[in-house]
């Protein structure tokens, strides 16, 4: 496993979030320290530990580990329909238009 890729992502999760290090570390009851260490990917977390943060975190752990799994695109596309679902019905069809046109780019090349 990347530890550096998937600190980065819990890095930017927390930061999401509005939490600090040392809130996560006392919401999981952990030093701030060692999440500053999962975070640089100095330290790999136990399974417990990455449980108990992507719940400290409220988000899915293939969000977490999205970056190292290869599966991972059905979660990225679900995150991105919730995300669309929120908008508008106007931007909603704007978004997909662009979205097929890229698509459809994609596709020619």
């Amino acid at each position: 496993m990347d530890a550096q890729r998937v600190g980065k992502r819990i890095q930017e999760v927390r930061k999401s979030r509005g939490l600090t290090q040392a809130e996560l570390a006392q919401m999981v009851d952990l030093s701030t320290k060692y999440i500053s260490n999962i975070e640089c990917g100095f330290k790999t977390p136990k399974l417990n530990t990455f449980v108990a943060i992507a719940n400290a975190l409220q988000c899915d752990a293939n969000l977490l580990l999205s970056d190292v799994l290869d599966v991972a695109t059905g979660q990225e596309s679900g995150s991105v329909s919730k995300k669309l679902l929120a908008l508008p019905v106007e931007e909603q069809r704007r978004i997909l238009r662009v979205l097929e046109i890229m698509v459809e780019e994609a596709g020619q090349s």
